[in-house]
């Protein structure tokens, strides 16, 4: 927002302050006169738009125009729609702009409660954010224009990550067959319930019933590092059963009086499918007597319409987490395992260094809280000796109250992150805590980072939110082109979501209680909750023993779905266009002087702000001149 305090423009430019910046010190502080062929030559340049030192912008040629897949451009190199026009910033405003950017922003300043918003500064950085609106909306729409991507040459459609992703593709579509085939239309659902504000829900951790299986240890990645896995890629963990037949959870479900049990999976794809295309199988059973009725939504099934982006970021998720692969941390010691034929189960395992680590988090989190979360029991269940978790590596079962609901879900631990070495020494271990890790792929690297999606960051809340909070987010991007690292987020939970974000998580979570409490009204059976595009509905479709007249789940699932044909891979629109987020600003920015979502910078002579500055110092025989004309004026106008 635009500040209401007229501000002097001598604090925005003196040549004092340009004199702060070394990219333009070479500019001001010319010693002498130029000479005639010097002033020709600068003549000659007037008609391009320049960047950085005035030498460096006289040794610039006109580059070839980018591909949308850029890789590792050179700090000096600047694309065509940048060069399209100048900005309405200067070089020096520009610099001014990334030092009170890293001064408030980068160093969190800005988000501190202690945060004084009315000194200068700060009202200085709002100008410049407004004065810049329109210009990054501008330059979005030219980058819109000249947006395309041949996606049959990105790493994850290359011969060795697109069979990667066809097996990944193959063995999510196997799950079909673990559900009834035919369905036919039971009732429709609004989208979003209405009178959302009036409802009361509040979904809070009650107690993690189950932890079993072990953690990948993974060292954070360096700025700059170019992933490459030795050998083949391995595989997700998919679930080897539905999430009816997880016997494991049916135990939990009886003990614990729940009400509805999700998998982590199904609960992300419910707070999304208001944007997203949906098809969720859901049981609906009755509990002992009858008196209890149970939900089970399990993991979503997939769509026709899986777009390459999410295919690319699922294979750069498990590129980055196994080329930095640094082994696994069991969760439990295997020798205090229960051991269910003895009669003697121990009910509370001992626990583990990844127990401990979360629990020095959570206290962590507590102290800086001005409210305290009780701690969780951790373990009351024994693990069964010999079972290995239906999910793969890991599995917890946290159990969550929801107003009235007892919900219990299923979900993975994060990873335990470990903080690159700087230096063998000391000698010390560095720090490990339990981080969630998205991988996010950068198409337009050349000019910066791009903006999150309503689907990233549900995804990113929801995941830090089935933590408890706890855990947090580490968020890689790289390049699309050659999967090097471009910029890193390390964003506690609580900062996960920008303060303007379209994701509502208040309004979605009172939206899937809403949906919950209704699916138990339901009679026994399998449904099936599906949602197109295109509606303004959710559609429940009951399943049925004959096909006649009825929806048919494996046809729709079964020809459409992933990379079925290379050719929609080379189509340029297979890679839809994401704006650039202009609040990241990348070392190369700094580098080149200009601020992502801008044109080049306007010259000193002709700035935005009406201000004429000296592109070189005056002789005192010319400055003496100038006050003796001053005078003479001075002289003719009282006379």
């Amino acid at each position: 927002m635009a500040s209401n305090v007229e501000l002097p423009l001598e604090c925005f430019f003196t040549e004092e302050g340009f004199s702060k910046f070394s990219f333009l010190k070479e500019a001001i502080d010319i010693t002498g006169e130029m000479d005639e062929e010097m002033d020709e030559k600068s003549n000659d340049d007037d008609n391009c738009p320049v960047s950085g030192t005035a030498k460096g912008a006289q040794a610039r040629k006109e580059d070839p125009p980018p591909t949308a897949l850029a890789s590792a451009p050179s700090p000096t190199d600047e694309s065509p729609i940048a060069k399209s026009k100048l900005s309405s910033l200067t070089a020096g405003e520009h610099a001014e702009f990334v030092h009170l950017w890293d001064q408030l922003v980068t160093s969190g300043l800005v988000h501190r409660s202690t945060f004084n918003r009315q000194t200068a500064d700060f009202h200085k950085f709002q100008h410049y954010q407004a004065k810049m609106e329109s210009e990054r909306d501008e330059f979005n729409r030219g980058l819109q224009r000249e947006f395309k991507v041949d996606a049959s040459q990105l790493p994850f459609m290359t011969p060795p990550g697109a069979s990667w992703i066809q097996r990944v593709v193959d063995g999510d579509r196997s799950r079909v067959s673990m559900y009834p085939q035919h369905y036919s239309f039971w009732q429709s659902l609004p989208l979003l319930f209405p009178n959302l504000q009036k409802v009361t829900s509040t979904m809070t951790a009650k107690q993690v019933l189950l932890t079993w299986g072990r953690v990948a240890r993974v060292t954070a990645p360096a700025v700059e590092q170019c992933l490459d896995v030795a050998g083949d890629l391995r595989l997700p963990c998919v679930s080897s059963a539905p999430l009816h037949a997880d016997t494991v959870l049916h135990s939990l479900l009886a003990k614990h009086d729940v009400h509805a049990g999700l998998t982590a999976r199904a609960f992300k794809q419910l707070l999304k499918m208001q944007q997203e295309e949906t098809m969720v199988p859901i049981r609906v059973q009755a509990a002992g007597d009858g008196a209890l009725v149970q939900v089970i939504v399990d993991d979503p099934l997939p769509t026709p319409t899986a777009s390459m982006r999410h295919l690319g970021e699922l294979y750069a998720r498990h590129v980055l987490l196994q080329a930095l692969d640094d082994g696994w941390q069991p969760l439990h010691d295997d020798r205090h395992a229960a051991d269910p034929t003895s009669g003697h189960a121990d009910p509370q395992p001992s626990p583990s260094p990844v127990d401990s680590i979360l629990h020095e988090q959570t206290k962590t989190l507590n102290d800086r809280r001005t409210t305290a979360h009780a701690p969780l029991a951790c373990g009351t269940e024994p693990a069964p000796l010999g079972i290995e978790p239906a999910t793969g590596d890991n599995v917890i079962y946290t159990l969550w109250q929801d107003g009235a609901l007892n919900v219990l879900v299923r979900s993975t631990h994060g990873v335990l992150l470990t903080a690159a070495k700087k230096s063998p020494k000391p000698p010390s271990p560095p720090p490990t805590s339990v981080a969630i890790v998205h991988a996010k792929l950068e198409y337009q690297s050349h000019e910066g980072c791009e903006q999150l999606t309503f689907t990233e960051l549900s995804d990113a809340w929801a995941d830090c939110f089935l933590a408890r909070n706890t855990a947090p987010l580490l968020r890689v991007r790289m390049d699309a082109a050659t999967l090097r690292v471009m910029h890193m987020e390390h964003l506690p939970a609580e900062h996960v979501l920008p303060n303007q974000t379209p994701f509502r998580p208040n309004m979605a979570m009172k939206n899937l209680h809403l949906l919950l409490d209704r699916l138990r009204s339901f009679p026994a059976g399998d449904y099936l909750l599906r949602r197109q595009l295109d509606e303004s509905h959710v559609t429940i479709l009951k399943a049925t023993p004959t096909g006649k007249g009825s929806f048919d789940l494996r046809a729709t699932t079964g020809a459409t779905t992933g990379v079925t044909a290379t050719a929609k891979a080379v189509d340029p629109t297979a890679v839809f266009w994401i704006p650039i987020d202009p609040n990241i600003v990348l070392d190369r920015h700094r580098a080149t002087g200009r601020l992502p979502c801008t044109f080049v910078a306007r010259p000193a002579e002709s700035s935005a702000f009406g201000m004429t500055l000296r592109s070189r110092k005056e002789s005192p025989q010319q400055a003496a001149g100038k006050k003796r004309k001053k005078k003479k004026k001075g002289k003719v106008k009282r006379a």
